[in-house]
């Protein structure tokens, strides 16, 4: 049998043959009168295989092969192009469910990985003035400008995509957001899908998810682009800014 496209074509003779994809080929051609022409041909077993009905149908039959001219030869490639994507897509899905299932894994082991974080002490606006530690690493404090979430670098680093991450502002080993306004809710909604101390702390999921679409579109539109659809943040018809409860 003969497996790759050699010889005469329906466009003269072959003289360069490259595989583009799993039984696809793209063919440069010569006929009698030295005229150049490009295609692609595949073996209509596995267009058959492959391909959709209306791609087949639109291929030239020859000798077993379907052939696709000058008019035609972006048919298969953009059917290749779309299971390359689909491909794509679910390795991507399956890396995210992998790293899911080690942050989840690891979550107890956190401390013995890192090491115990030491408390902040300093904030970006003065001392910590009252530090409540949610768990190695969260910390929740006040100081002269109001309440924040403190998150440790060794956390953002490894459970927490590095947009969110971006929204902390830095002091030391610690990113800091303010629990005064919006933007903790995007540390929070990364958190809270690993740590149970973190879910906590947030008292209606709805109104966290509805705070994010509200202030936060350009992350939750990336964040979203990223997950899987059951793990995206939902639009909600809930009020915003009632995601925390009574702390302190």
């Amino acid at each position: 049998m003969q497996y790759r496209p050699q010889g005469d074509s329906i466009w003269g003779t072959i003289h360069t043959c490259v595989e583009i994809a799993t039984g696809v080929y793209a063919v440069g051609a010569r006929d009698r009168n030295g005229m150049e022409q490009e295609g692609i041909m595949v073996r209509k077993s596995r267009a058959e295989a492959v391909f959709s009905e209306k791609a087949v149908t639109l291929g030239q039959e020859s000798g077993g092969w379907l052939c696709y001219g000058e008019n035609s030869k972006d048919i298969p490639i953009y059917e290749v192009l779309q299971r390359r994507m689909a491909n794509c897509k679910r390795i991507e899905n399956s890396i995210i469910r992998q790293m899911e299932e080690i942050r989840r894994d690891g979550r107890l082991a956190l401390t013995d990985y890192f090491g115990e974080c030491e408390k902040p002490k300093e904030t970006p606006d003065g001392w910590a003035e009252a530090v409540l530690r949610i768990r190695n690493g969260i910390y929740m404090l006040r100081d002269g400008s109001g309440r924040k979430l403190a998150v440790h670098e060794a956390v953002a680093d490894n459970f927490m995509t590095p947009m969110a991450a971006g929204y902390g502002t830095v002091s030391g080993e610690y990113l800091f957001y303010n629990m005064d306004d919006s933007v903790c809710a995007v540390a929070l909604n990364e958190l809270k899908n690993v740590f149970q101390e973190a879910a906590e702390i947030v008292v209606c999921e709805d109104s966290l998810y509805a705070t994010l679409h509200r202030d936060f579109a350009d992350y939750t539109a990336f964040y979203n682009l990223c997950m899987p659809q059951q793990e995206q943040i939902p639009e909600t018809d809930a009020a915003a800014d009632c995601y925390l409860g009574k702390i302190w």
